[in-house]
């Protein structure tokens, strides 16, 4: 479908702002946009494909579906060779998601690509993409917004003093994140009881009371990589002002933990590494 309405302006830091206008002025044939959970890829892709007048094909995991199949890389490829009036952008979200096969079946696209044609591939990690594709593409990596950015996106909110601190806390630098704990208090809720667990977990890592709070996240690779996040907050916010030898090691178990989890790792071992 061609766009004819202005695209939203994406929240980004404004150390991103000035990389983010070269683009829109000048599109390469492929980006890689990378972000972590809770920054706005998705909206920069957007951003980036409707600027100007262009047809904007989508790719993502069919429902109930966790990756992005050969078919379907191979279907939008096909949908590629009809003749079009405009723009083509291609919007492949999570990117990551891509199995091998279908990012194979993506590369002659990138290797040989149509004129008049662009690929956007937003991802969380880079690195969980072919080494093949990110050599052919250009990178956007969208960074974390500052502590006054932060505080503009709650300035309108009805939140207590002491929500507003845990928000800006737990959602540092993640203006989607900070909008979704202010608007859903359900969620912002479930992040409070995390981050109690976590706060357990740090203060006497190796004990029963740290053991015992790990066992509801064993079922839940979504829950236990936001527990993995609000322990990285918290233990660079140690590090930044208790520092400790001790973090060192318990950073590095954490991190490890998180590299496994999103390669599929077996949630129950990865996170019991971090607490024994």
């Amino acid at each position: 479908m061609t766009s004819t309405r202005s695209p939203r302006t994406p929240v980004v830091a404004h150390r991103d702002r000035a990389t983010l206008h070269q683009l829109a002025e000048r599109l390469p044939q492929a980006v890689i946009i990378t972000a972590e959970r809770g920054l706005d890829g998705t909206g920069t892709a957007e951003y980036l494909a409707k600027l100007t007048p262009s047809e904007v094909l989508r790719l993502q995991p069919l429902e109930a579906k966790t990756t992005i199949t050969t078919e379907q890389v191979r279907t939008m490829i096909a949908m590629l060779r009809t003749h079009a009036t405009v723009r083509r952008v291609i919007i492949i979200n999570p990117a990551d998601q891509m199995s091998e096969a279908a990012q194979n079946a993506l590369l002659k696209s990138l290797e040989e690509p149509n004129a008049n044609t662009h690929f956007l591939l937003v991802t969380e990690n880079e690195q969980q993409l072919l080494a093949t594709i990110r050599s052919r593409c250009q990178v956007l990596t969208l960074h974390r917004t500052s502590q006054a950015q932060d505080e503009t996106l709650l300035d309108s909110t009805s939140l207590t003093a002491s929500e507003h601190r845990q928000i800006l806390f737990l959602a540092a630098g993640r203006p989607l994140l900070i909008r979704q704990l202010a608007r859903t208090p359900k969620l912002l809720a479930e992040y409070q009881a995390i981050a109690a667990d976590a706060k357990c977990i740090l203060t006497a890592p190796g004990s029963y009371e740290a053991l015992r709070t790990l066992p509801p996240y064993f079922t839940n690779r979504t829950k236990a990589l936001q527990l993995i996040d609000i322990l990285l907050t918290m233990v660079a916010f140690q590090i930044k002002t208790q520092p400790s030898p001790a973090h060192q090691p318990l950073l590095d178990r954490i991190i490890t933990a998180e590299t496994r989890l999103r390669h599929n790792g077996n949630v129950r071992l990865a996170l019991i590494n971090i607490v024994v």
